[in-house]
């Protein structure tokens, strides 16, 4: 794999040592191309190609469906994952009349328990073990109100990269759902919905699908959907018996079945046409492959960290709980100053929880590290 012809299709790397992709990744030339092309046919023909479009995005919902082992009919796109999270806390709250409690990581990126809290739903977080999660101390926080377990599969600022079968298998013993958000692991790690026995799954994909902020995927199973009705809807989400859109005033309808119960109203097609040219430009790559230079690169970066006497905060020893992401602690009162010197130096990391998080993508390579320790070394020396 020619890793070097792949740099080129990042404009960034000219302008930047970008290690943020957790915050969000640079969109690679073709896909830009694509959107481009999407917004200029809109500039040039207005509303003429709409069908085509939708026809395109759905495409996108079959690719997305198979990638998860799942039917398009289960996945939806919604416009972020505070949107989908607040969803699911309406949706348990009509639905759920009876004392429940909901139980997640105290790690969580707040998208995934400021909705819930919000709606006054009982939290119980479970604490980092050397940030880590085990499953047994997930499990040790189910009771017999818990309704659900709420997690990410890679959390944001370690990158610690949780066992979801195992833990899905578990929480299916109890008859608890399990909701994932798989925003810092999904493409680029695979998730089965059906092995994992996830009932509903979100990921936004700016960070790792390549295509700016186009959205979240919304996952959800039928089961849950035949438990837990839509607590929203708009015109979209009503089944029209093949009719384009329903007119009616006081006129009783009832909502999608599938998951287009949850599109509530339009979306912007183009991005979402960019985001189904990224899928189709990673798959060409390949998943493994980039697996593999991901980890590469994680070896290298974790092996210069410790020459240079840098801490690693994330859990880096074990190939099945790494991501993309490593956290570093130079010094509590130092790391807030360290993210500035190296942004004086071009080179572009995250403060995250008091520690600088690095998120390295295909597009970096070992000359990238290099700088980044080079810079980090000269920081410790002078600090």
């Amino acid at each position: 794999m020619n890793w070097e012809k792949i740099r080129n299709d990042f404009p960034v790397t000219n302008n930047a040592i970008y290690f943020q992709s957790a915050g969000m990744s640079p969109i690679p030339n073709q896909v830009l191309d694509v959107i481009i092309n999407a917004f200029t046919r809109l500039n040039q023909f207005g509303d003429i190609h709409f069908m085509e479009d939708l026809i395109e995005t759905g495409k996108l919902n079959k690719i997305l469906a198979t990638m998860l082992n799942t039917d398009a009919e289960n996945i939806n796109i919604l416009p972020n994952n505070s949107f989908a999270m607040s969803l699911l806390a309406l949706s348990f709250k009509k639905n759920i009349k009876t004392p429940f409690n909901i139980v997640s990581m105290f790690d969580e990126f707040p998208s995934n328990t400021v909705p819930f809290e919000y709606k006054g739903i009982t939290m119980k977080y479970v604490e980092a073990k050397n940030s880590r999660f085990p499953i047994e101390n997930i499990m040790s926080k189910v009771d017999k109100n818990t309704l659900a377990v709420v997690t990410s599969y890679v959390q944001f600022c370690t990158g610690f990269r949780q066992d979801i079968e195992n833990l899905g298998k578990e929480l299916k013993k109890r008859n608890v759902l399990f909701v994932v958000n798989a925003t810092q692991g999904f493409p680029l790690f695979p998730v089965d919905v059906k092995k994992c026995n996830i009932d509903v799954l979100t990921c936004s994909v700016h960070k790792w699908g390549f295509s700016g902020h186009t959205g979240t995927i919304f996952y959800t199973s039928p089961e849950f959907r035949q438990r837990f009705d839509s607590p929203i809807a708009g015109w979209l989400s009503v089944d029209t018996n093949n009719e384009l859109i329903h007119t009616g005033k006081n006129v009783p309808f009832s909502l999608h079945c599938s998951a287009r119960r949850y599109y509530t109203g339009t979306y912007n097609l183009q991005t979402l046409i960019g985001f189904k040219a990224a899928i189709e430009y990673l798959n060409n790559i390949g998943f493994e492959n980039i697996r593999i230079r991901l980890f590469v690169l994680g070896d290298y970066l974790i092996n210069t960290l410790k020459k240079a006497k840098i801490q690693i905060v994330s859990p880096v020893n074990n190939y099945k709980e790494r991501s993309a992401i490593i956290s570093i602690n130079i010094g509590a009162e130092l790391n807030a100053k360290a993210l500035s010197y190296l942004e004086s130096k071009n080179i572009f990391t995250s403060f995250r929880f008091g520690m600088l998080r690095i998120s390295f993508n295909i597009f970096n390579n070992f000359e990238d590290i290099n700088k980044l320790i080079e810079a980090l070394t000269e920081f410790k020396k002078a600090n």
